[in-house]
């Protein structure tokens, strides 16, 4: 009788229970290792930046400055997700978020989310023309950047009959110090001169209030005071002093404090002139002050007949624009003026002017006519800017102005007008430097181009049709090749 062959399972239950308890125990290893990992990892939190773009990279002195913020910062990004800048500022915004915990960050796109869109508009008092912009508030104070302030451009091109280029993004010194300004209990404040007819920044009337364009300083936390320089100095807490189109001449001891306040505290004043042709109005006597900081003031109306709204002579938009920071962002936007006076540099300097950088701003065409008299193109506002004083502490800075020849462009009814709002809000931050004000500069826009002869083209064309499929059809058929022997 044959041998029952006896066989013996290769696993036995006791090595298969050994076996599972291996498998849990290692399974349980690791699980502690990624719970170990990641405790640590949310406790000791680090990021480290590898894309070579600079836009996205925070300075030290942001990411310090995030660190010692301890108030909650709501931050809204209210933009067309079209618009060209938008992935820029996302890109930056994110940066910013997970740098710092304490911002509260919405995206809002205006033409989709129209309720909630309507529900900002009213809440931070913006008009149907405000959009594409970021909202920064803390409790109540809130500043907000417009796109068309966070660009350089290279003007170059223009004159080639070429587009502006855009050669860097200023956002990083936009919203750091938009943060800055709502998590600071001290804010800037700006003077308004009154008693001349200046005027009026809590007025509502649509044809010489100012109540929008108080709006704007107080969108970048500048708080508004009435000043009367009779028999009072300027505050020396004046940060900005506005002279928004007075229509009676200042008395001699204005001017001279308002001299005394240019020359000897490196001060800031935005000045805003009537035309003395208009009905009621005065030669301000700030043509004077102004001639010692290399400023000519014209007493003619200008026309610009390729400019001039149709109909109306005495309307002009002004798309010519000089080379200064104040104006670079609005390339291919317009300023509307009403019944302007030529402002330009004076064309022998006064010795007083000393080092003072006099810079024109905007101009009318070659067709431009000052008095009715053919002048080329005639500047209407331009920006001064002189070094520190000697014998003045370092600390006090340079001073500047911009000075325009019309005051009625900035009106409730004419701030809306294309970019007489941003001219507002580019000119108020250059005046206060606050471009600067955290030592912060441009992150350039790189463009990045390959130029390939006709023979290059082809062997691209080659490898990308023809070879990278082809490896992979030959590998898939060495593996099928392996697999059937």
């Amino acid at each position: 009788m044959a041998k029952r062959s006896s066989s013996r399972p290769s696993f036995s239950a006791v090595k298969k229970w050994g076996t599972a308890l291996n498998v849990l125990a290692s399974c349980l290893v690791l699980l502690a290792l990624v719970v170990m990992v990641n405790y640590l990892a949310s406790r000791h939190f680090v990021r480290f930046q590898w894309m070579a773009d600079e836009r996205y990279r925070l300075s030290p002195m942001t990411l310090k400055l995030l660190q010692t913020r301890t108030n909650q910062v709501k931050v809204i990004v209210f933009f067309d997700p079209d618009e060209p800048l938008y992935a820029s500022v996302k890109g930056l915004i994110n940066e910013y978020r997970l740098a710092c915990p304490r911002l509260d960050v919405e995206y809002v796109n205006y033409l989709l989310l129209t309720g909630r869109a309507n529900l900002i508009k009213q809440q931070y008092q913006l008009s149907d023309a405000d959009k594409d912009l970021v909202i920064f508030d803390c409790n109540g104070k809130r500043r907000i950047v417009r796109a068309k302030e966070l660009s350089d451009y290279d003007l170059q091109g223009i004159f080639a009959g070429k587009e502006a280029k855009r050669t860097a993004f200023k956002g990083e010194q936009f919203f750091t110090s938009s943060i800055l300004g709502v998590t600071d209990p001290k804010p800037f404040k700006a003077y308004f001169l009154q008693g001349h007819g200046e005027h009026d920044p809590a007025s509502e009337d649509e044809g010489t209030g100012y109540l929008k364009f108080a709006r704007v300083l107080e969108d970048k936390d500048i708080v508004i005071e009435p000043l009367s320089l009779l028999t009072n100095d300027v505050p020396a807490d004046c940060q900005l002093l506005i002279i928004a189109g007075p229509r009676h001449t200042l008395a001699p001891d204005e001017l001279e404090r308002i001299e005394n306040y240019l020359n000897h505290g490196g001060g800031r004043a935005f000045i805003l002139l009537l035309n003395p042709g208009i009905k009621d109005v005065k030669t301000s006597g700030l043509e004077k002050v102004l001639g010692n900081w290399g400023v000519a003031v014209g007493d003619g109306l200008v026309t610009d007949g390729a400019q001039a709204k149709a109909g109306l002579n005495n309307v002009l938009y002004v798309g010519n624009f000089g080379q200064h920071d104040i104006v670079r962002p609005l390339t291919g936007s317009r300023l509307g003026v009403l019944l302007p006076r030529a402002v330009r540099p004076q064309p022998g300097a006064s010795p007083a002017t000393g080092t003072a950088k006099v810079v024109e701003l905007a101009l009318t065409t070659e067709a431009g006519k000052e008095g009715g008299r053919a002048s080329g193109a005639v500047p209407l506002m331009v920006a001064v800017e002189k070094g520190t004083i000697p014998g003045v502490a370092s600390d006090t800075g340079s001073t500047r102005l911009v000075v325009v020849g019309d005051s009625l462009f900035l009106v409730n009814a004419m701030i809306e007008f294309d970019a007489n709002r941003d001219f507002v809000s580019l000119a108020v931050n250059w005046l206060l430097d606050r471009a600067t004000l955290l030592a912060i500069g441009p992150r350039p826009v790189h463009e990045y181009r390959i130029s390939l002869t006709q023979s290059q083209m082809s062997g691209a064309r080659w490898i990308l049709m023809g070879v990278m499929p082809g490896a992979v059809l030959l590998v898939g058929l060495l593996v099928r090749a392996g697999r059937r022997k």
